[in-house]
């Protein structure tokens, strides 16, 4: 009988401390002594495992034994976080370890190059961590730095001949000043900038214009307590086809957005902060999901909105709504190539306006009511909408009307059942009527279903 049986058979009560101790011992030097299998696999097997796992997972390996200590150096995305030093020498071991890692790698190529710095770290240092793997053909690049009141800096030069970086995402409030050059990123497709601090309006247009290739971009204008030095955001690009700003800034000031790109097929806007919008007709557009302060200067919300009526998805939140409401008129476009229709109903024009719209959109197949019929607070507005249905029912729900689905995350009100029958008995081409139902009861569901429809493959589903 081996150790390890005897070890088993001994009754608990009559071992002693120190004997237990003991045995604990002897079974984890056994442990040790057993065939590690996995460990014994090629190089190349393990690093393809761990690549299937998150970043921060596989550099955690290194510390299962020396078998594993270098292994996630070789894996194709390399993850650096710097945690918070309090002391120089915490500083130095951890950039100690970044040069180590670049060292040991050898100039292998890199897919995905991640590196989060918290405050004191050497910018000289980080500059040559960057230098070297754009020189071993990255594809993507993620940095992060704190706030600082030093300019990082970034290898211009090379990345004027780099032909394999297509990603490039930039996070935290450092300062960015990008030269003017007519090819800085060759073969950039895609830019992320995330709470950046500008030298300047011209650091923008000098980065999209240094991007002859670029097809997406994402900015996010949220510096914590200061301005981003950017009064005019200005994109030129002739390459452009998905867009995304996000200027949740609550500044006061006379800011201004310049938007020209004629191949943009998607655009999303989310803006509490730009007085002024200037767009080129963008004939390409597919897709447009808007959302503007109600304050904000409303011929400037209904020039967006006319911009984008050659869209085949369009998404208006409620603000955007109200704001379109206040324009002179009504003078809604026409959106000839609609047929998704996504809004949220403001709470003062949303139902009388909502007729307008219809009339405007002849091939609407899909209207989605984001949140619900009726919007919050549902307590002041549910009872004071003051709907009178149009008497000429628009085309879209006559022949087109395929899909409607309402998101309410209330029960349904009084007014409501008048807004919902109303779509069902004039929707002549309905396929389904979808509505949540985790808070409304049987009665307010058999009432749903016993309404008139004028299709007879509708149905009314409960989701």
């Amino acid at each position: 009988m081996n150790l390890r049986s005897r070890k088993i058979q001994i009754k608990q009560p009559k071992q002693t401390p120190q004997i237990n101790r003991f045995a604990e011992i002897n079974y984890e030097e056994e442990e040790q002594q057993e065939e590690d299998i996995i460990s014994k696999l090629p190089d190349a097997l393990l690093t393809h495992i761990l690549s299937l796992l998150p970043d921060s997972d596989a550099n955690r390996t290194r510390i299962l034994s020396n078998r594993w200590r270098n292994l996630w150096m070789f894996l194709p995305n390399l993850h650096f976080v710097m945690p918070f030093c309090w002391s120089v020498g915490e500083v130095n071991k951890f950039h100690d370890s970044v040069d180590t890692a670049l060292s040991i790698r050898g100039g292998m190529p890199v897919d995905r190059f991640y590196l989060y710095c918290s405050k004191n770290c050497d910018y000289d240092r980080v500059y040559g961590w960057i230098c070297s793997v754009v020189r071993w053909r990255v594809g993507e690049i993620e940095l992060r730095f704190p706030a600082d009141r030093f300019r990082v800096r970034f290898c211009w030069s090379l990345f004027r001949t780099c032909k394999t970086l297509v990603s490039l995402i930039l996070r935290g409030e450092f300062v960015l000043d990008v030269p003017r050059d007519e090819l800085l990123f060759p073969c950039l497709k895609r830019i992320d900038l995330v709470s950046i601090v500008y030298a300047g309006d011209e650091t923008i247009v000098n980065l999209v214009s240094g991007c002859p290739v670029l097809e997406e971009l994402f900015v996010e204008r949220q510096v914590i307590g200061r301005f981003d030095n950017v009064q005019t955001f200005k994109v030129s690009s002739a390459s452009l086809k998905r867009l995304r700003i996000s200027f949740a800034l609550c500044v006061l000031g006379n800011y201004r957005v310049v938007i020209d790109a004629p191949k943009l097929e998607y655009v999303y806007i989310l803006d509490v902060m730009s007085t002024d919008y200037s767009l080129t007709k963008a004939l390409s557009l597919v897709e447009a999901n808007i959302k503007a302060r109600t304050d904000s200067n409303t011929e400037s919300v209904a020039q967006i909105v006319a911009i984008l009526s050659p869209v085949k998805v369009l998404t208006l939140t409620d603000s955007t709504l109200m704001a379109l409401s206040y324009v002179h008129n009504l003078n809604i476009p026409r959106f000839a190539n609609l047929v998704k229709f996504v809004v949220g109903i403001d709470c003062l024009w949303g139902w009388n306006l909502l007729p307008t719209l219809l009339h405007n959109m002849p091939n609407l197949e899909h209207i989605t009511f984001s949140d619900g019929l009726v919007p919050f607070p549902r307590v002041q507005y549910a009872f004071n909408m003051n709907w009178v249905p149009p008497e000429d029912v628009p085309d879209c729900l006559r022949y087109k009307m395929a899909e409607i689905t309402i998101c309410n995350r209330e029960p349904v009100v009084q007014e409501e059942f008048g807004l919902i029958r109303y779509l069902l008995q004039h929707s002549g081409n309905l396929r389904v009527l979808r509505i949540n139902s985790h808070r409304n009861d049987s009665k307010s569901r058999e009432r749903l279903l016993s309404f008139h429809r004028s299709s007879k493959q509708s149905r009314v589903e409960f989701v």
